[in-house]
């Protein structure tokens, strides 16, 4: 962070839920951070804890950068701020290169994360379908004033970041998806994380009404939009029958946590 190429005031700050201040990790990290606050591992929670650092940011503009997240170049910062800076936009994420050699994390990521910057309001439903209401906090910028109102869900066990995003879009603000500014981050998924991750998102998407908005915007329910897009992000290596099993797994996995979310009960864990 301290080698980025940015003119505006930084300030870095830590908050550690680790519960050991000790650990070699933490030491180096509070070394390098301008403030640093540590808390119970019971008090942490995804929107719960960035919600925490909103409120005590002193600058225009709060970043998020998971901690497994390495931004690729000294531009990083400055590209995924200009559009707050220049106010196309109130949020923007940038974009996650894939682990080498996954071919699922590629296919997904090559999804999500395309070549081109895009400016996403609640009216592109219609055309870009799901990808509208994508978002990462993992590198993630925000106007300091519009997330201390509009806030991250704190509800959520995970994709506190589609949350906020939802949020944003019905509050008719604009996302900025900045390529420019890339970090390295991303794990090897197996079947079982695949399936556990899938189910959270239709459980999730269920949950805050955004198969609900793709209905109303398309005309298009989960079946046709969403088999297209657990299409779209099967690998695109290997045998097609690969690529069909590892498409109908994941929209098979959707469905499940839709239909689990209909029915009351909790949603999956991270």
């Amino acid at each position: 962070m301290r080698g980025q190429r940015y003119d505006g005031p930084v300030t870095i700050a830590a908050i550690d839920s680790s519960g050991d201040p000790s650990r070699p990790a933490n030491v180096a990290y509070r070394a390098a951070v301008d403030t640093w606050e540590a808390i119970p591992p019971a008090q942490f929670g995804h929107g719960t804890t960035r919600n925490r650092a909103a409120d005590a940011c002193t600058t225009p503009f709060v970043v998020f950068l998971s901690q497994d997240a390495h931004p690729v170049g000294d531009g990083w910062l400055a590209a995924l701020v200009q559009p707050l800076i220049a106010g196309t936009a109130v949020a923007a994420y940038g974009r996650q290169q894939a682990p080498p050699g996954d071919a699922e994390r590629e296919a997904t990521f090559s999804f999500l994360y395309p070549d081109q910057p895009e400016i996403k309001t609640k009216a592109d439903v219609a055309r870009m379908g799901l990808r509208t209401f994508h978002f990462s906090d993992v590198t993630s910028a925000f106007r300091t004033d519009v997330l201390r109102q509009v806030r991250f869900p704190e509800d959520l066990p995970t994709f506190e970041d589609i949350g906020v995003a939802k949020r944003l879009l019905d509050g008719g603000h604009a996302l900025a998806y900045v390529p420019a500014a890339a970090v390295a981050h991303g794990d090897d998924m197996g079947t079982g994380r695949i399936v556990r991750r899938y189910r959270q998102i239709g459980a999730i998407y269920e949950r805050l009404g955004i198969f609900r908005d793709l209905k109303q915007a398309t005309g298009r329910g989960l079946v046709g939009a969403g088999l297209r897009t657990a299409g779209a992000v099967a690998p695109t290596g290997g045998s097609r029958v690969k690529r069909v099993a590892v498409a109908a797994l994941k929209g098979a996995a959707v469905a499940l946590g839709r239909i689990e979310s209909r029915l009351g009960r909790p949603l999956p864990r991270a």
